[in-house]
């Protein structure tokens, strides 16, 4: 089973690494098939802290700080109560409603039905709140900023670190609230290792890949994995 949690993690480590997005989604709805659903939300998020920092630290230069800044003033109060609602309530709902709105833009985006947009500060941190709020209940709210930064036409490595700068502070403080919680406890200490173990392997791997990927392939694969997703959370509610 931990050899099995450990595939599953460097590979969305490595996705994430390389499209900015995407680990915590994939660890959740893989883990979930196995797992609660709350634990594998709980776990998935040392993983999530722990690989976000190491993007942030590995793609440092290339963090647009006044966006992360922006994005995160209502961001850290959604977060609480995101994370509260996720403790005592059936959060389903939301997740149908993220993989609808974000299966829907991406229809948009393909067809060039999507308005050009200007994403002005205004928009930032009221998308920051959606994230946050989001993030908390949900166990990721990335796909709200995948959709944001794809609007703003960011070069590749400037929307992989400033995804992982901004999901920051966010993960210190869910990790808080769920230990709090005891969602996670002492005996979990082996898999939260192997999580961690993968996460950085898989880092690095999609560091230099990353590297590798033009422009061009860089958009069509964020594409491809905002529709995976977006059907994963859809299917993952109904069946």
């Amino acid at each position: 089973m931990l050899f099995i949690l450990f595939i599953i993690a460097f590979f969305a480590a490595t996705v994430s690494a390389i499209a900015g997005f995407g680990s915590a989604l994939i660890l959740i709805s893989a883990s979930s098939l196995i797992f609660d659903i709350k634990w594998s939300i709980a776990m998935t998020t040392f993983f999530y802290f722990y690989n976000t920092s190491l993007k942030t630290y590995h793609f440092r230069s290339h963090i647009n700080w006044p966006l992360v800044l922006k994005l995160s003033v209502l961001a850290v109060p959604g977060v609480f109560i995101g994370a509260y609602c996720l403790l005592f309530m059936d959060t389903s709902w939301l997740t149908l409603g993220l993989g609808i709105m974000s299966l829907s833009y991406l229809c948009l985006d393909v067809f060039k039905r999507m308005p050009r947009m200007k994403v002005n500060d205004v928009m930032l941190v009221i998308s920051g709140f959606i994230y946050g709020f989001i993030s908390g209940a949900v166990g990721t709210g990335s796909l709200i900023k995948a959709m944001v930064f794809k609007q703003m036409n960011m070069p590749k490595e400037m929307f992989v670190a400033s995804m992982a700068a901004s999901a920051l502070p966010l993960n210190i403080i869910k990790v808080g609230i769920f230990m709090s919680a005891s969602l996670v406890v002492l005996g979990d200490i082996p898999r939260i290792i192997i999580l961690l173990l993968a996460s950085y392997l898989g880092t690095l791997l999609g560091k230099k890949l990353l590297l590798r990927v033009q422009q061009e392939v860089f958009d069509i694969l964020v594409r491809l994995i905002l529709l995976v997703l977006s059907i994963s959370l859809i299917v993952g509610v109904l069946y």
